[in-house]
């Protein structure tokens, strides 16, 4: 999974732009023989089985990043951001704008010291307003004239490291770790033939508002709804101590409340069990946003988030284990194998 996921991080996909990495991920579940199906707002879905309980595995493929705004006369770029991106850490990064031509690379700078005012500048943080984006022109026209036009959409140049024993770290784990382990999941589930409809989705926007997702419930209206979607840890340094510390490298996080639903305490006790007999550790965690599964959940269905623990959480430096990816994964497998076995409901 290591090699997927890090392909996959470099694979753009703004959003509301998912196209590239909607097609990178359906080469993959294609290439397993299996088929899929794109619905209307661009959402990617893969069925096995069509009997008993209807089960959605939901992962969202949309990534934070940027949109061209304005093009000023000196040939530098206005932005927009889409998705919650921290204004502070804007300046100072390169940049990938995604146009009809291709892709043109612009740098975000910041004013140097040198001049700046220790009344002003020195104590203010940079605005996504203030930012302008440099491509090395000198005009408007120079600017247009390498295919640049308003609503073209931008990502951050990303760099993977990895830092002590299995941690990966970059922009966009977030959640291309959690479109990773589907893949590895409807690998093996595929082989399996459960008397159940897993519904497996990888879904667009849910940056902006979980807008994929409540398509997928209001046409599915599935029984089960797994979120799988990274969860912010409270071990790294400057995380605070106002929840229930999650940890690196210490298994998946079972998300029982955030900012926008209760998950299922019927599918925890289901969970807890499964775990217990393939001995795959678990956490517990409450805290801030949303995922998928809130807005699936208004449909009917029994949801749980299954969270991925994650540093930096919005950063460009992401930090998730790989084994908590490969325990997740696991989990998913046997949760399904539970569900077409004993219903929980």
């Amino acid at each position: 999974m290591k090699e997927l996921l890090e392909e996959m991080i470099h694979v753009p996909g703004v959003s509301g732009f998912e196209d590239e990495i909607r097609e990178f991920i359906r080469s993959k579940v294609e290439a397993m023989g299996l088929k899929t199906e794109e619905d209307n707002i661009g959402n990617l879905i893969c069925t096995i089985g069509d009997t008993g309980p209807k089960v959605v595995l939901i992962a969202h493929m949309d990534e934070l990043g940027l949109i061209v705004s304005k093009l000023e006369n000196d040939g530098s770029i206005r932005i927009r951001k889409i998705g919650g991106i921290d204004d502070r850490t804007l300046v100072g990064r390169v940049v990938e704008i995604k146009t009809e031509k291709g892709i043109v690379n612009g740098v975000i700078g910041l004013k140097p010291p040198h001049l700046m005012t220790e009344s002003d500048d020195k104590k203010k943080a940079v605005s996504w307003e203030d930012v302008r984006v440099d491509v090395g022109t000198r005009s408007r026209k120079e600017t247009e004239k390498l295919g640049i036009r308003i609503l073209d959409p931008m990502v951050f140049k990303k760099d993977v490291s990895y830092i002590g024993r299995d941690l990966i770290c970059a922009r966009g784990i977030d959640n291309r770790a959690g479109c990773a382990i589907l893949l590895d999941a409807i690998d093996i589930l595929r082989k399996r033939k459960l008397p159940v409809k897993l519904v497996f989705v990888w879904s667009v926007q849910e940056e902006i508002g979980l807008k994929g997702a409540k398509v997928v419930g209001f046409s599915m209206r599935p029984d089960y709804v797994f979120a799988v979607d990274t969860m912010t840890t409270t071990d790294g340094p400057m995380q605070g101590d106002a929840y229930e510390r999650i940890l690196l490298g210490s298994g998946p996080a079972l998300r029982m409340l955030d900012h926008a639903a209760i998950a299922s305490p019927k599918l925890r006790k289901m969970i807890e069990a499964v775990a217990k007999e393939k001995k795959i550790p678990l956490q517990y965690g409450t805290g801030g946003g949303a995922t998928d599964g809130a807005v699936m959940q208004d449909f009917g269905a029994l949801m749980m988030p299954l969270g991925i623990p994650m540093r930096y959480t919005h950063s460009p430096t992401e930090c998730a284990s790989l084994k908590d990816l490969e325990n997740l994964s696991k989990l998913i497998v046997a949760i399904s194998e539970r569900i077409a076995g004993k219903k929980t409901r």
